[in-house]
């Protein structure tokens, strides 16, 4: 039985949505004893709004490689 690669990239997206949350969560648990406040809410903004271009990329690759 041949494992279907579709699941695979799916499984591969989420890995790195995951991984990528767990990262901002650490840099928000890190960060959070300074006291430039604004700093770092617009750093960790930064970062949620690069993940829609970081998916994207995954998709891009997958689909570039499946053809």
């Amino acid at each position: 039985m041949h494992p279907n690669t579709t699941v695979w990239w799916l499984l591969a997206g989420v890995v790195v949505a995951l991984a990528f949350f767990v990262l901002v969560g650490y840099l928000a648990r890190v960060l959070r004893a300074t006291r430039r406040l604004p700093v770092v809410i617009a750093a960790i903004g930064g970062l949620i709004a690069a993940l829609p271009g970081v998916l994207y990329a995954l998709y891009y690759v997958v689909n570039a490689t499946t053809v």
